[in-house]
C-alpha cells in the first residue's frame, strides 16, 4: 500500500519515491486504427478466395469444350477457333492468385507492426514520483520534458473511474483538481491496484494528505506495522 501513514514516518517525516506506469494517451485510436486495417485485409483477402472458387468452377467446363472445338475442327477440317474462354479464364486466375499472395504478405506485415503496437500498448509509459509531507512531484516520460510539482494545499479532490478497451491494458482514470486545473493520469492497473483500488497507486498518498481516507485505514496501517515490527522482533 502507498501511504504516508504509520510509526515509521510519524518518527522520521514522511518521504517516498518510486515509479508508475500509464497508458499512451492515444491509445484506442492506435489499436482501432490496427484492427480496422487488418479487418479490411481479411474481408478483401475473403472476397478474392470466394471470387477464385467460382471461377475456377467454370474451369473444367471451358477447358472441355476447347478440346472439343479442337478435335471436331481437326476431324473435319474446319478451321473453327477454339473456344478461348478457359484461356482467359485462367489468366484471370493467375492475376487472383497472385494478388491472394500479396494480399498475404501484406496481412502479415500489418499483423506483425500491430503486436509491435499492442505490446508498446499494453507497457504504456513510464512515470516517476516523489512526495514528501508538502508536496507530489510527477516526473513524466523523458521524451514529454515535463515535471508537476503537485502541493497538497492546492489540491481540491481526486476522481477515479475505471477505463478499459478491448486488447488494452486495464487501466484507471484519475484526475486530480487543483487549483491550478486538472491533471489527469490513466494509471496501469497492477494486480494489487485491480484488487484494492487507488490505495494501490502512488495518488493515495496525495488522497492521505488531503484528508480523504478513514479512520479504519489509518488503524489498519498502524496494525499492520505492528505486526510487521513483531515478526521481526521474534525473528
Amino acid at each position: 500500500m502507498y501511504t504516508s501513514f504509520g510509526k515509521v514516518n510519524d518518527r522520521f517525516g514522511f518521504s517516498m519515491s518510486g515509479k508508475f506506469r500509464c497508458a499512451y494517451e492515444n491509445t484506442r485510436s492506435y489499436l482501432t486504427t490496427g484492427m480496422i486495417i487488418i479487418g479490411v485485409l481479411v474481408a478483401l483477402l475473403a472476397i478474392s478466395v470466394v471470387y477464385l472458387l467460382i471461377i475456377a468452377r467454370d474451369v473444367p467446363y471451358l477447358a472441355s469444350q476447347t478440346l472439343n472445338d479442337i478435335i471436331y475442327g481437326f476431324i473435319y477440317g474446319e478451321a473453327n477457333a477454339p473456344n478461348s474462354g478457359a484461356g482467359n479464364t485462367m489468366v484471370q486466375i493467375g492475376y487472383t492468385i497472385l494478388g491472394i499472395a500479396f494480399g498475404l504478405f501484406l496481412l502479415l506485415i500489418a499483423v506483425i507492426v500491430f503486436f509491435i503496437i499492442l505490446i508498446n500498448m499494453r507497457m504504456g509509459q513510464e512515470y516517476g514520483f516523489k512526495a514528501d509531507e508538502n508536496v507530489f512531484i510527477v516526473t513524466y516520460p523523458e521524451k514529454m520534458h515535463k515535471v508537476v510539482r503537485i502541493e497538497y494545499e492546492d489540491v481540491l479532490g481526486i476522481r477515479c473511474e475505471e477505463w478499459g478497451f478491448f486488447l488494452a491494458p486495464k487501466c484507471v482514470d484519475i484526475t486530480i483538481r487543483t487549483k491550478q486545473g486538472e491533471l489527469p493520469f490513466r494509471f496501469i492497473h497492477t494486480p494489487m491496484s485491480k484488487a484494492n483500488g487507488i490505495t494501490e497507486t502512488p495518488f493515495n498518498i496525495i488522497r492521505e494528505r488531503i484528508g480523504l481516507t478513514y479512520e479504519d485505514e489509518h488503524l489498519l496501517i498502524d496494525r499492520a506495522a505492528s505486526v510487521e515490527q513483531k515478526r521481526n522482533f521474534r525473528s
